[in-house]
């Protein structure tokens, strides 16, 4: 089972001030079915994707949504509006099957990663889904995660076969930096989270190989700034969310699926406490109007949602219209 939920791509959620958000929020599969809930939570619509998608990404991208790969069509894309209507699809240049990485680039391209079968591809895809260029990685990543830096550059770390590798890349897929032996992560990780902190560095936390510790990188040259340990075993599952003022909520997961933490810019404990339901395999959004986390769905409870304010205490639950298990996206936008 651990194994299971360190290969599932887990939803993280940073905020980007620089974007312009509906305040709505995209659900999409596992298979063919979408839903739109609102920032509190409300039902606004539902409708079936061109494909059936687990596993898959999504980023915003202009205003709408852009979708790619997962089980059931690992070749095709797609992009969605803010009514859940089909803008346009088409065909990725490599096959996305699971455990790869989708991230908007501040440039609005969307750069892809990694993941089954194609581990050490990228591709770089415009605002309506061209193909801008692609290349190879560094090294094989499935279970990795990648960070968009205060640079425009992206720090793409871990994963399986590579663990304990990071690289940097530019906006056109340039290898920019990669670790020395002296400068790899400071524990190995896989299905583990990432979001970029306030000052520019990058948080690294939990995942299989160090599922109760976090690190703190530099976000200019990658080295280890810090790093200390959870409050609750992470390995897989959970998700990691940059709040408005900062901190980081970390909730659920395969081994502590009830529980949530909340910790500081430095990485240091601020408060801990318990989920309305067990959460494995979820989605995570920070609403960008009004600060709260949007959980949604999960392996442990597919039908329902909830929504918590920043520090941690329950503004409402629900239920889904449908149920949103493990290999769904959520993309407010």
């Amino acid at each position: 089972m651990r194994r299971f939920f360190a290969f599932v791509a887990c939803a993280i959620s940073s905020v980007t001030p620089a974007l312009s958000y509906a305040n709505d929020n995209l659900v999409a599969g596992p298979s063919n079915a979408w839903g739109v809930l609102s920032g509190s939570g409300g039902f606004v619509g539902s409708g079936t994707l061109t494909m059936t998608r687990t596993s898959h990404c999504a980023v915003q991208m202009s205003g709408n949504v852009f979708l790619a790969g997962g089980q059931g069509s690992p070749t095709t894309w797609e992009i969605r509006d803010v009514s859940g209507g089909l803008v346009t699809n088409g065909t990725l240049f490599a096959s996305r099957d699971s455990s790869f990485k989708c991230t908007r680039l501040n440039n609005g391209n969307v750069m892809i990663t990694g993941g089954f079968p194609n581990s050490a591809s990228w591709e770089i895809r415009n605002s309506s889904g061209g193909l801008v260029s692609n290349g190879t990685l560094w090294t094989f990543r499935r279970g990795h995660s990648v960070t968009l830096l205060s640079s425009g550059n992206v720090y793409i770390a871990g994963g399986e076969v590579s663990t304990g590798i990071w690289e940097i890349r530019d906006p056109n897929g340039n290898l920019v930096a990669v670790n020395t032996p002296s400068t790899q992560l400071w524990a190995g990780r896989l299905g583990h989270c990432d979001a970029l902190l306030p000052n520019g560095n990058i948080f690294l936390g939990g995942g299989s190989g160090s599922t109760s510790t976090w690190e703190i990188r530099s976000g200019s040259n990658g080295s280890l700034v810090s790093n200390g340990t959870f409050f609750a075993t992470r390995d897989g599952g959970f998700t990691c969310s940059r709040l408005l003022d900062g901190n980081l909520f970390i909730a659920g997961g395969g081994v502590n699926p009830g529980s949530w933490e909340i910790r500081g810019q430095n990485g240091g404990f601020v408060s801990n406490g318990t989920l309305s339901v067990n959460r494995g395999n979820h989605g995570a959004q920070v609403q960008s109007d009004t600060g709260n986390v949007l959980i949604t769905g999960g392996v442990f409870s597919p039908d329902t949602w909830e929504l918590r304010s920043s520090t941690g205490s329950q503004v409402s639950t629900g239920n889904l219209d449908l149920q949103h298990g493990s290999g769904h996206t959520l993309t407010e936008y």
